[in-house]
């Protein structure tokens, strides 16, 4: 026999080695890629920062040059229109008015830096103003006033931002000293530069939305602040600072941090994400390429051992096939297979397999006319010794690998055709030298019982009836006999007709009433409903008399005296059975399946086991088969510990719901 053995250990190690490096290879990979995401992510968080940086200081340098360009712009223009004023005389207003005001409006119109104009004597009284209000009020105690009366030509003055009386607005003050050709001060020329003008050079400069811009003075002061509101002191910022030398200002401008790095997370969170997806992907390629290939490797072995396996239970077939006891012979129809064992070479009466095959196919049907259910065939082969073999053929047409193939089996079928002569033999003596005896001994021993048993002593009516009984038992055992024969050799009658149940029951009850008499034992029968009454069933009427004689003798041997065997049937829609209950022994569990065995072991131990041949019930159940029907039982074994011990048998027939012409088979 084949055998499985287990892995081989030395397999198994470097398999155990080749799974730890390749897992020691995907964790060193797995923690090479989270190291260089992690670096990767910090240099592009830094290259993040450093740009916002460079962003902020090129913004701030751009508003510086534009603040810067812008005043420049305003100091030509300013110091045109002093040059204009250079020689007016600025002690009458209204002279003043009619022949510099359109001017001075010009000025202020043409000057985008600047979005209000005055005019301060030398007194530090206001002399004329875009804003009517600021006329002849006293200004002289205003810092940039103050610093711009000391200034030369072409030289001004930013102040500290203020808040204009006028409006209310927050302004920067620029101021231009007035010099006279004489080359003394006559007063200072002065203007604002508003929240307005500064958010005009945003705009121009393309401030981003998430900026925050302040122009302070070097004190401190806010001169302008962005309009958006200013952000919580503890909110992280980026800053940049840049100096306005010719006003002594500063612009501040920051951006959130979270604003900045907002695109960098988006953007770093994309990328890790997409770049994590990939790489599981690629890991996950590589665990199922090498689960693949440890599972190619593991087929790969495993098909080693079955090949091996294959060629052993090859050989082992081989040696089955070339042993067998029964002659095997296999070919096909095209010539390309042919094979044969030693018995089959041995009854063809040939020493190769080309030679079997040659000499069968002359004694079987063509391969064309096999068909595919067996067929079986008896040939005569005629051996060395000049004789005679009978051989039984059976010839299978079998599909394999898309080829039908004739497969035969030969047996040598003469001692076995020499049995059946000799049992045939045997049964006509029975027949004739035991049947025809007996029956005559057995009727004149019971016409002698008749006529003389009264008379007879004592002792010689004992001798005559126990004479009757073997006689009787011979009689039986060859009846037995013969209808086994009989029915192996498919010879016994079988005549069914249409009989009602009642009558096959009646007929039941008055053949065996006088052997239960004989033993103390009443048969009662049950007969049910009138439906019961009414049923019908085709069977041979003979022989189920003879079904129930053997039921109803055994029931009447195991049940005790004074006893009572029940027999009755239950019908349904669609069959009829039949029971024959007593109330002996029971069957034990053991002995279920030897019931209808012939020449059965005895069932019951020697104290309870009945006097038999052994074949009364392998005869009723073929009886019973050979009419449709089937045959069962139910028990409980006072030997098994069961109580009530009885035991019912039960003979099931199909159930005739309308008249048929009588039929007869022999089976």
């Amino acid at each position: 026999m084949v055998s499985t053995e287990p892995t081989n250990k030395a397999d198994a190690e470097p398999s155990s080695r080749a799974q730890t490096l390749f897992w020691g290879l995907i964790a060193t990979v797995v923690v090479t890629y989270f190291v260089g995401l992690a670096a990767l992510t910090w240099s592009d968080y830094n290259r993040a920062t450093t740009r916002a940086e460079v962003e902020l200081e090129h913004f701030a340098e751009l508003y510086e040059q534009a603040v810067d360009a812008s005043l420049s712009v305003a100091n030509v223009r300013m110091w045109g229109l002093i040059d204009e004023l250079s020689t007016a005389r600025l002690s009458d207003p209204e002279q003043f008015e009619a022949q510099y005001g359109d001017l001075m409006n010009a000025a202020v119109q043409e000057t985008e830096q600047v979005d209000a104009l005055v005019l301060i004597g030398a007194d530090g009284i206001v002399l004329w103003a875009t804003a009517k209000p600021l006329m002849g009020q006293y200004l002289g105690d205003r810092a940039y006033f103050q610093a711009a009366i000391g200034l030369d030509v072409d030289e001004y003055t930013v102040g500290v931002p203020i808040v204009s009386r006028a409006t209310g607005r927050r302004l920067t003050p620029i101021a231009w000293p007035l010099i006279g050709m004489d080359g003394r001060s006559r007063g200072v020329l002065a203007s604002s530069l508003g929240e307005d003008y500064y958010s005009q050079l945003l705009a121009i400069d393309g401030m981003q939305q998430d900026m925050y811009v302040e122009v302070v003075t070097s004190n401190g002061e806010r001169a302008f602040v962005s309009g958006r509101p200013p952000r919580d002191p503890d909110t992280p910022v980026f800053r940049a600072r840049k100096e306005i030398p010719a006003l002594d200002l500063y612009i501040d401008v920051t951006r959130s941090k979270r604003a900045v790095l907002q695109n960098y997370w988006q953007r770093t969170l994309v990328f890790v994400g997409l770049a994590t997806i990939l790489f599981l992907t690629v890991i996950n390629a590589a665990i199922r390429a090498r689960r693949q290939s440890t599972q190619l490797a593991q087929a790969l072995r495993t098909s080693e051992r079955h090949r091996e396996r294959i060629r052993v239970a090859q050989s082992e077939f081989d040696a089955i096939f070339e042993n067998v006891g029964d002659g095997l012979i296999v070919y096909n129809d095209n010539n390309k297979l042919h094979r044969s064992n030693r018995k089959a070479r041995a009854l063809m009466g040939v020493s190769s397999d080309i030679e079997a095959v040659q000499k069968l196919r002359g004694m079987v049907p063509p391969f064309s006319q096999m068909d595919e259910d067996v067929a079986v065939h008896r040939i005569q082969i005629t051996t060395a010794e000049n004789e005679n073999v009978a051989v039984q053929c059976r010839v299978m047409k079998l599909h394999l690998h898309g080829d039908y193939i004739a497969y035969n089996v030969l047996q040598d079928i003469s001692a076995e055709e020499r049995l059946v002569a000799a049992r045939t033999a045997f049964v006509t003596s029975v027949n004739h030298e035991l049947r025809t005896p007996l029956t005559s001994l057995a009727g004149s021993l019971e016409i002698l019982h008749d006529r003389f048993g009264d008379s007879m002593p004592k002792n010689a009516g004992k001798l005559l009836s126990m004479a009757t009984r073997n006689a009787d038992r011979l009689l039986v055992l060859v009846n037995d006999i013969l209808t086994l024969q009989a029915i192996d050799q498919r010879q016994l009658s079988i005549q069914t007709e249409r009989v009602a149940v009642s009558e096959v029951l009646s007929e039941a009850i008055a053949a065996n009433t006088g052997y239960g008499v004989n033993r103390d034992v009443q048969l009662d029968i049950h007969r049910g409903p009138d439906a019961a009454q009414e049923a019908y069933v085709r069977v041979d009427t003979v022989r189920m008399q003879q079904i129930f004689s053997n039921l109803i003798s055994n029931a009447v041997k195991y049940t005790p005296r004074g006893g009572t065997v029940k027999i009755g049937a239950e019908v349904d829609d669609q069959w009829v059975t039949f029971y024959v209950c007593d109330a002996g022994p029971g069957i034990p569990r053991a002995a279920h399946d030897r019931m209808f065995k012939r020449f059965a072991d005895p069932v019951h131990s020697r104290e309870n086991q009945a006097n038999g041949t052994g074949l009364g019930l392998a005869i009723t159940r073929e009886l019973v088969l050979r009419q449709g029907g089937d045959v069962s039982f139910e028990t409980r074994s006072e030997e098994d510990g069961d109580e009530n011990p009885g035991t019912t048998f039960y003979v099931r027939f199909a159930r005739d719901t309308g008249a048929a012409p009588k039929q007869g088979a022999s089976v």
